[in-house]
C-alpha cells in the first residue's frame, strides 16, 4: 500500500512537472505561411518560421513575381513617335528574419502574440522588353529597334513590428505586420542593344535614361546603344502584410 501510494505521489509530480514544462516550451515549433498584400495576384509568397526558444523565432520569406506583360513601365509612346513593346516584368525577393516575441498579457511562450524584429531584403527585379519605334517631325524622324534588360537589384536592413495568432487548436496561423521599415540599396543594372536610322535612334538613349528616372527609380544612368551601364543609389523601403499558414 504504501509503494502504490508512493507510486501515485510520483505519478502526480511528474504530471505537474509536465504541465509546467509544456507552459514553458511551445508545442508549436514550426509555422509555414503563404503571404498575402496586394500583388498577391501575381506574386507567389511563402514563409517558413522556427521557434528557438521561449521568446526567439527565425524566419524566412521567399517570393517569385510570375512574368507579366507590363504596359505601363517604360512607355515612349507619344503623338510623333510610334512606338511598339512587349515589355516583361519577374522578380524574386528573399526575407530572412528574428522576431523578438514580447507580449505580456498572453503568458504562453512563442510564437504568439506581439514580437519586434529584425529583417533583412534580397531582391532582384528583371524587366525585359522588345522595342521598335518609328517617328516622324522636326525632332524624331527615324526609326529605332532593340532589346532591353532591365535588372533592379535590392539589398537592404530594417525592423519591424507584427502581432502573431494561432487558432483552431494553435494550428491556423495569422501573422500580421504593421510597421517595418528598411534602409536599402539599389542597384541598376540595364543591358541595351539599340539600331536604327536618323534622329530618333540617336535620341533614344536619352529617352530611356528619362524614363528609367521616372518609372523604375529616381537616379541618372547612362544607357549605351550596345553594352552594360550600372547605377546605384540609397533609399528607404518599407515592409506591411499578412500572412496565413500552419503551425505544427
Amino acid at each position: 500500500m504504501r509503494y502504490l501510494i508512493l507510486a501515485c505521489c510520483l505519478l502526480a509530480a511528474f504530471v505537474t512537472k509536465a504541465q509546467d514544462t509544456a507552459g514553458v516550451l511551445s508545442q508549436r515549433l514550426n509555422l509555414v505561411k503563404l503571404g498575402l498584400s496586394s500583388g498577391f495576384a501575381s506574386t507567389i509568397s511563402l514563409n517558413y518560421e522556427r521557434v528557438l526558444n521561449q521568446d526567439i523565432s527565425v524566419a524566412m520569406t521567399v517570393s517569385y513575381m510570375l512574368p507579366r506583360r507590363n504596359g505601363g513601365l517604360l512607355d515612349l509612346q507619344t503623338d510623333e513617335i510610334d512606338m511598339s513593346s512587349n515589355r516583361k516584368l519577374s522578380g524574386v525577393f528573399f526575407t530572412p528574419e528574428v522576431k523578438w516575441f514580447l507580449e505580456k498579457s498572453d503568458t504562453r511562450d512563442a510564437p504568439r502574440g506581439f514580437y519586434m524584429g529584425a529583417y533583412g531584403r534580397y531582391s532582384n527585379m528583371r524587366l525585359t522588353a522588345e522595342m521598335s519605334a518609328s517617328g516622324e517631325g522636326t525632332d524624331v524622324s527615324g526609326t529605332a529597334y532593340g532589346n532591353l534588360q532591365v535588372d533592379l537589384i535590392e539589398a537592404g536592413l530594417g525592423i519591424d513590428a507584427g502581432y502573431q495568432i494561432l487558432a483552431l487548436n494553435e494550428r491556423l496561423v495569422f501573422d500580421f505586420v504593421f510597421f517595418g521599415p528598411r534602409w536599402s540599396y539599389y542597384t541598376l543594372k540595364v543591358d541595351a542593344e539599340f539600331n536604327g536610322e536618323g534622329e530618333l535612334a540617336e535620341d533614344l538613349e536619352q529617352a530611356l535614361e528619362d524614363a528609367l528616372g521616372r518609372d523604375i527609380v529616381p537616379l541618372n544612368v547612362d544607357v549605351a546603344k550596345s553594352g552594360s551601364s550600372t547605377s546605384g543609389v540609397s533609399s528607404m523601403g518599407y515592409r506591411a502584410g499578412l500572412k496565413i499558414g500552419y503551425a505544427f
